[in-house]
């Protein structure tokens, strides 16, 4: 399996009227959903590993009543466009 590394020092994401325990099961798992995503898209190459610093993020967008899964997927779209337009930047 190929090795990636993408290294962020903090993400800031606003997630106002979200309960607790849905973000915390929607953030397990993110770092793979995101970086599938990444190599999906090209943007990051076997064994290269990415320094990006701290990302500051949108307030998410969200239905009331949606499950961590569908949480899962707007946090991972939204983090994967952040660090898309970051790689593109460098």
């Amino acid at each position: 399996m190929d090795e990636h590394e993408i290294s962020i020092n903090r993400i800031a994401l606003h997630s106002r009227g979200i309960p607790l325990p849905t973000v915390h099961a929607a953030v397990d798992g993110l770092g793979q959903e995101v970086m599938s995503s990444l190599v999906q898209q090209g943007l990051v190459q076997p064994g290269q590993t990415i320094q990006l610093g701290d990302l500051n993020l949108e307030t998410l967008s969200w239905q009331r009543g949606g499950n961590a899964n569908e949480l899962r997927r707007e946090i991972a779209r939204v983090l994967t466009q952040a660090i898309a337009a970051r790689l593109r930047r460098k």
